[in-house]
């Protein structure tokens, strides 16, 4: 449906705009958008002022309907594309249809810009996110960019983490509206991409401050998992956004965040501190958990007899994994022979260092 500004042609300075563009004539060629001025209407076509030597029309039948022709007077404004630079009566030819797009980026530019709130419909789940209609443009909400309220309905459902599960359980979304902010577009590569958390008071500037003053360094809080990286995972926690780092995740050597949590799980961590630049919070999962190396020399002194399977072979030597997130290293020389990854074997204690996390084992 076309957009219709009204024009006072009783105003000085449309009348010297209109005037000046008699002036300086313009020329248009095939695909260029044109803002013109309504001169009148009729059963078949509406004829503009685009500033041209020539008057530019538009037929009816590219308009929704009769109503639509009958409400447009004399002074209106209308956003059309070129499509014929002149035809056999000398008319520029313009198309409202084709130059749809081009009003509805306008909208989204006018949108970004003022910081508005939009509503948009959610078209279906996508790989990280939710594919959503806007003004008939496709767009993208990320999934670290939306409500929690959304992880926490679906909590077990998300717990399982494969993406066609993941898929499956977003279905509940298909056709619902979202309050939304525009956060990035790019009319030249069609991407539109929104925030549900930039368009709610719970996750604006001011309330994010406001929380992050009452955070304790040291406390545990509960939050839901918003995004899996190669060095961590992120974590919403109403509000404000955390980042348990790779080293925290576990005591034990983690190497792929996504083997313990996935998007969507609720989570609990401690405190470790507050980013200043970022205003993020540093946050341990392992750390609410006992430390194996606490106590270890009691557990394993020095002449002890241990069980434990082969976690990795490296050229000198191979780890045994005696507890969880406990490792001791049987140094080349120390084996009885070649070892393998998942092999259980049985070794002595040689040396052990709490303090620089080290434990040293024998086959010999």
């Amino acid at each position: 449906m076309s957009k219709a500004r009204k024009v006072n042609k009783e105003n000085p300075v449309m009348q010297k705009l209109i005037q000046d563009a008699a002036v300086d004539v313009k020329i248009f060629k095939p695909g260029d958008v044109v803002e013109g001025v309504v001169i009148s209407t009729n059963h078949s076509a509406v004829l503009l002022d685009v500033g041209a030597k020539s008057e530019g029309i538009i037929t009816t039948d590219e308009f929704s309907g009769a109503d639509e022709v009958r409400r447009l007077s004399p002074g209106d404004a209308l956003l059309a594309i070129v499509v014929q630079a002149e035809n056999d009566q000398g008319y520029l030819v313009l198309s409202l249809k084709r130059a749809e797009k081009e009003r509805r980026w306008r909208d989204v530019e006018l949108a970004y810009k003022q910081g508005v709130v939009v509503d948009v419909s959610i078209v279906e789940y996508n790989k990280g996110g939710l594919l959503v209609d806007y003004l008939g443009l496709r767009g993208f909400v990320p999934l670290s960019h939306l409500d929690r309220v959304h992880f926490a309905d679906n909590a077990g459902k998300f717990a399982t983490g494969n993406e066609a599960e993941l898929k499956e359980s977003l279905k509940v979304l298909s056709g619902k509206v979202l309050k939304v902010k525009i956060i990035e577009f790019d009319k030249e590569k069609n991407r539109l991409v929104f925030s549900e958390k930039d368009a709610a008071f719970a996750y604006s500037p001011q309330a994010k401050e406001e929380k992050l003053a009452k955070v304790v360094v040291g406390s545990t809080l509960e939050g839901i998992v918003t995004g899996i990286m190669p060095f961590g995972i992120f974590v919403d926690l109403d509000g404000i956004e955390g980042l348990v780092h790779i080293s925290e995740i576990a005591w034990e050597k983690v190497n792929r965040p996504g083997d313990y949590y996935s998007v969507g799980m609720p989570i609990k961590v401690k405190v470790l501190g507050v980013d200043e630049r970022e205003r993020k919070l540093a946050l341990s999962v392992k750390q609410l958990a006992n430390n194996p190396w606490e106590g270890v020399e009691g557990r394993y002194p020095v002449g002890a007899k241990v069980k434990g399977k082969v976690s990795k072979v490296v050229p000198f030597g191979a780890f045994v994994t005696l507890e969880k997130g406990l490792d001791g290293l049987i140094h080349i020389s120390e084996a009885a022979g070649p070892l393998e990854e998942g092999q259980v074997v049985e070794a002595v204690v040689t040396n052990v260092d709490a303090q620089n996390q080290k434990l040293a084992l024998s086959m010999r």
